[in-house]
């Protein structure tokens, strides 16, 4: 199979390992080395819960005016930079960004990392801080280039802030599309995408100085991995006959976990949907990308990139083939190389 009806985007993961520092013991760092959380930190930690956590894990925090949200970040960015940690995932992430980049990325993807994870309304301040302050370095260091970011677990209204400030092309939501059961918990949609075109219609609204880049879009999981759906949804053509009527801005297709590939005949009728829905959306235009979301390698590159608008790679790079490891160069190299040719046949 070697034509590809559309140009396929690759979106390379930078992944930022805050909650395993946070969150693991010694024994399950285990090769990650990894920097441990201090008693300074700790109380960093405390203190940003005791000023901040009220205003931000309000679940209508997404409607507080712009210049206070904008305030509020700016403040939080700042207070970060005290973690003893962060100057080991900024060296980390701007390093990976730059390896990236070299071998021709059309755009990254921020995302802290890793399992347990926190969840919305209940995300420490720090991850908070933290991830902002390091979407800052990211677009501070690459001015020009296309990013988008994901705040795990199901935090896609701290994200899109995140995006809306440092002009983030895109985030990653999980929780915009029905709900299911994961290990966190319930996945809590009660609108939640309404909520995150609300909140980015009002965030332009107000700004000053829209970003000539546009307002980030939101792609949304279907059927997100490491979750299970009630009966009836684990199929997926009852989430492709919501599509239009959500109107999503980019569908994601995964495994059913990290480094999973994707169901080929899901895949296939995926693209035909979005297609069929495309061209029949009267009486307002909707389009929409396909993005796959996990278990792209090598050997299944072709097959994808036939159907998909956009790759997320993460595991297939990473040393040993393990999400939870840093980029392998060698990795990325080999991978670039297949996709260079595909782009040229």
């Amino acid at each position: 199979m070697k034509q590809y009806p559309r140009p396929s985007e690759f979106i390379g993961m930078l992944h930022v390992p805050v909650n395993t520092i946070l969150t693991s013991s010694s024994v399950n760092r285990g090769e990650t080395y990894l920097p441990v959380a201090t008693k300074e930190d700790w109380e960093l930690v405390i203190s940003l819960e005791e000023d901040f956590c009220t205003i931000l894990q309000s679940p209508r925090a997404e409607f507080i005016r712009f210049q206070d949200l904008n305030r509020i970040y700016g403040v939080l960015e700042e207070k970060a930079s005290a973690f003893s940690f962060v100057p080991f995932l900024s060296e980390r992430m701007l390093k990976e960004a730059e390896m990236y980049f070299r071998y021709s990325a059309d755009a990254l993807m921020l995302e802290n990392i890793a399992a347990p994870y926190f969840v919305r309304n209940r995300q420490p301040v720090a991850i908070i801080a933290i991830m902002s302050l390091l979407a800052r370095e990211l677009r501070q260091a690459y001015g020009a280039s296309r990013f988008g970011i994901q705040v795990l677990a199901f935090s896609d209204d701290l994200a899109l802030i995140i995006a809306l400030r440092h002009g983030f092309q895109f985030i990653r939501s999980e929780t915009a599309l029905f709900a299911g059961l994961r290990p966190e918990g319930k996945t809590p949609n009660q609108g939640n995408l309404a909520n995150l075109y609300a909140m980015r219609n009002c965030w332009h609204a107000m700004s000053p100085d829209a970003d000539p880049r546009g307002l980030p879009l939101v792609y949304v999981d279907l059927r997100k991995k490491h979750t299970i759906f009630p009966p009836g949804l684990d199929q997926l053509a009852f989430w492709t006959e919501n599509l239009v009527f959500q109107k999503v801005e980019g569908a994601i297709l995964t495994g059913s976990a990290t480094g999973i590939p994707v169901d080929g005949d899901e895949l296939h009728n995926l693209r035909q949907a979005i297609d069929s829905y495309s061209s029949h959306s009267s009486p307002f235009s909707w389009e929409a990308k396909l993005l796959i979301g996990s278990g792209v390698t090598i050997e299944n590159l072709a097959f994808c990139r036939h159907f998909a608008d956009a790759i997320i790679v993460g595991s297939a790079l990473k040393r040993n083939g393990y999400w939870e490891n840093d980029l392998d160069e060698e990795r990325l190299g080999k991978f670039m190389e297949a996709w260079s040719k595909m782009s040229k046949e």
